[in-house]
């Protein structure tokens, strides 16, 4: 119908007012087009479309909003992080203060009204940066406090996030968002234990930090950094929970960040930059630091910065509406060309090799145009090209088969098919890494063939292979379908065996230990000796240890089952985190 239509324009557009001039115009036309070759065709369809000109203000446009969403990208983080330096000064400081505290704590712990006259003075000259400070009993109970009377103490925390970290691990540590059950008021506590020779803690000075302190940074750091309408500054603890916003956005002060998407990127790392939609469905760029490292590793405190995508994209986006509106005004016509010229220009050969070449760019070598032989122009590019797209199959058969022999070889061992010593490092660092993640226990197996070398000597090289390659089918027998298992060079061997404890990996050594023994292997005829190996097992519990001191301690464990006789397991434990 469309065509039709066309066809009717250009027999108007192409016939002069003179009666009966129709009639003479359409044969010229069509002789006209008769005597173009088809290169000309196709130029005349490259001089007609404008698409080129859109395609040229569309990418300009795109390439402003790339350039102004990295510009932005750079401010966000750069304001990020300035802003998260002041977090850790006002951490560092307190960790300095409360161990300058701590040097006097004899003085203070002799009754508890010296001590709470101590900390009121001390609170007298920080001015209002702390909700209150004190002592702690380690039973968790307050000793004193700069709020509360002594005679009117009756507060316990032994179960404050701060004061278990402090005691737990010895050193100075930041709690999350709480509300003070001395003061009644939000803060984040900060706490120092004082440890006497025996490595016992005896008290633990804490501080609570007003968050109003944030608050003021965060307007001031707006005022200074104001840029492009619509940021917002969040502070969160380890937790989520958010501290300070300026101005005040969709997040509540002691809530939890509502958005998953936002805040499993922001508790994961250090620092970076991402996009998400927040919950009304709006684009959002983030950036994001963290002030502060506590005992266990994770930072204290995270700062985000928020814009609005649609404002970033606003200046670009204009630009391109109009430019986009100017030139379709102007190629309106042009497309109507462009459609008319396709259906009268284009032959179905010319479609066939469009097809074909479309199938060979999506990896589809069997195509084939099927045009046979002639002189015609495109008869000839159609047998060029099926013999180039079959030299293209052949070559990529060629090289497919090359990959997957290559993809094989750099993971696995030639002789034992087990993975090579290479992946083995990188699959145990990947492995490490989730049970952190997961606080979840990890095993290492490694175990060696009990005089190797005697046999070698005694049989050759060929039956040690043997035996090589029957100990390799015997451990995939006897792992888990989870573990993984690799050469570990010579007649080394390791496992490793994610989220299994001790008992897990006492059972797999013992099974492994008894198909080894039960081994009956025979070379040209001649049985050989019994085959017995060694095992050392590290295990660590919430996979905190890296992999060389991992793999070391399960060397350590190997060779101690060696010097207790061979043929043995023996187990290193590894300290779990606190």
């Amino acid at each position: 119908m469309l065509s039709g239509w066309t066809h009717r324009v250009a027999i108007v557009s192409l016939a002069t007012p003179v009666e009966g001039a129709g009639e003479h115009v359409l044969p010229t036309f069509n002789a006209i087009l008769k005597n173009l070759s088809t290169r000309l065709r196709i130029m005349l369809l490259v001089a007609l479309s404008a698409l080129p000109v859109l395609g040229v203000a569309i990418n300009n446009g795109l390439q402003q909003r790339a350039a102004d969403e990295a510009t932005e990208r750079q401010q966000l983080q750069l304001i990020a992080s300035l802003t998260a330096r002041r977090p850790e000064e006002i951490i560092a400081g307190a960790g300095q203060l409360l161990y300058a505290i701590t040097a006097d704590v004899n003085n203070l712990m002799r009754t508890r009204k010296v001590c709470t006259d101590q900390f009121r003075r001390i609170m007298a000259q920080v001015k209002g940066q702390y909700r209150t400070m004190g002592l702690i009993l380690p039973n968790g109970e307050i000793y004193c406090n700069a709020t509360t009377a002594p005679d009117e103490l009756r507060f316990n925390v032994a179960d404050r996030d701060y004061f278990q970290m402090a005691q737990t691990t010895g050193k100075f540590a930041v709690g999350g968002y709480q509300v003070g059950r001395a003061t009644g008021l939000p803060a984040i506590n900060m706490a120092y234990p004082v440890i006497d020779d025996h490595g016992k803690v005896v008290v633990v000075a804490y501080a609570a930090l007003n968050l109003g302190t944030f608050e003021e940074q965060t307007e001031r750091r707006q005022r200074e950094k104001a840029g492009i309408a619509g940021r917002v500054v969040t502070f969160i603890d380890y937790k989520g929970i958010v501290l300070a916003q300026f101005p005040q956005f969709r997040e509540r002060i002691g809530e939890k960040v509502p958005n998953p998407g936002v805040l499993e990127k922001v508790l994961g790392q250090k620092s970076g930059v991402f996009t998400e939609s927040d919950l009304a469905g709006e684009t959002q760029i983030y950036a994001f630091d963290s002030a502060g490292i506590n005992p266990d590793g994770k930072p204290v405190i995270h700062v985000v910065i928020s814009t609005p995508a649609a404002h970033i994209y606003a200046d670009a986006d204009r630009v391109m509406r109009n430019t986009a509106i100017t030139i379709a005004a102007v190629t309106v016509l042009l497309f109507l060309l462009v459609w008319y010229g396709t259906e009268i220009f284009v032959t179905r050969r010319f479609r066939v090799l469009l097809e074909m070449t479309e199938r060979v760019r999506s990896g589809d070598f069997s195509a084939r145009t099927g045009f046979g032989e002639g002189r015609e122009e495109l008869t000839q590019l159609g047998v060029a090209l099926d013999g180039m797209v079959q030299e293209l199959q052949n070559r990529d058969q060629q090289l497919q088969g090359a990959l997957k022999r290559m993809r094989s070889q750099a993971v696995t061992d030639e002789l034992t098919g087990l993975f090579n010593r290479r992946h083995l490092w990188k699959v145990l660092e990947a492995e490490l890494l989730r049970g952190r993640r997961k606080s979840a226990p990890i095993a290492v197996l490694l175990f060696d063939i009990d005089h190797f070398k005697k046999l070698n000597d005694q049989w050759g090289h060929e039956a040690g292979d043997i035996v090589l390659q029957s100990m390799a089918q015997v451990v995939r027998r006897v792992v888990r379908a989870t573990d993984i298992v690799a050469r570990h060079g010579g007649e080394e061997f390791l496992v490793v065996m994610p989220e299994a404890g001790e008992e897990v990996a006492l059972l797999r050594a013992s099974q492994l230990r008894s198909r080894v023994a039960e081994m009956s292997l025979s070379y040209r005829g001649n049985p050989l000796n019994s085959i017995t190996i060694s095992i050392g097992i590290a295990i660590s519990p919430d996979s905190s240890q890296s992999s060389d001191i991992l793999v070391r301690e399960a060397d350590s464990a190997m060779y101690e089952a060696k010097n207790r006789g061979r043929d043995q397991v023996v187990v290193h434990r590894m300290p779990g985190a606190s």
